[in-house]
């Protein structure tokens, strides 16, 4: 295919990849998908379209718009301070769906406070139990020990959390 219309291509899908980026921050694995939609729309050969990926990329890399790492300690920060509890289970599940490596992610992970975890499980159990009302003490603990299992905490912090509330 003619170079100034592969140029051209290239313009158009990198600036709608800049405007992708431009209202939340992104994976590496998400504007690659998204790359992946953007140039399936246009009729050019795979070794073409996989040149333009590749330079697109590099190109958003150059600008610093790429950047997994960053990407996982700015949600790890904005989930920690929300209001809203999560787990580490939880953290975890959303940034491997995202692409994000074990070790970029568990080099995010140590970043939050050590009672983190302790701190939701709490924040999550106190609210259940508000919703429970008057039922047995048993069946009160199940209900709770269930809840915070769903929500993705480990059994030592859902043991702790139950018998310190209960």
């Amino acid at each position: 295919m003619q170079d100034s219309k592969l140029e051209e291509i290239f313009e158009k899908v990198y600036f709608k990849i800049l405007n992708f980026i431009s209202y939340n921050l992104r994976s590496e694995k998400e504007v690659a998908d998204r790359l992946t939609k953007y140039l399936s729309k246009y009729r050019i050969s795979s070794s073409e379209k996989n040149n333009l990926s590749a330079k697109l990329t590099s190109k958003l890399e150059e600008g610093g718009y790429l950047n997994d790492l960053n990407f996982a300690f700015t949600y790890i920060k904005s989930v920690s301070d929300s209001k809203k509890p999560v787990s580490k289970r939880k953290i975890t599940h959303f940034l491997m769906k995202k692409g994000i490596s074990r070790d970029m992610l568990s080099d995010a992970l140590d970043s939050l406070p050590a009672d983190f975890s302790l701190n939701n499980a709490v924040k999550d159990a106190e609210k259940k139990l508000r919703l429970l009302g008057n039922i047995d003490e048993f069946s009160k603990k199940r209900k709770l020990y269930d809840y915070l299992f769903r929500k993705g905490y480990d059994s030592g912090t859902i043991s702790s959390v139950v018998d310190t509330l209960l």
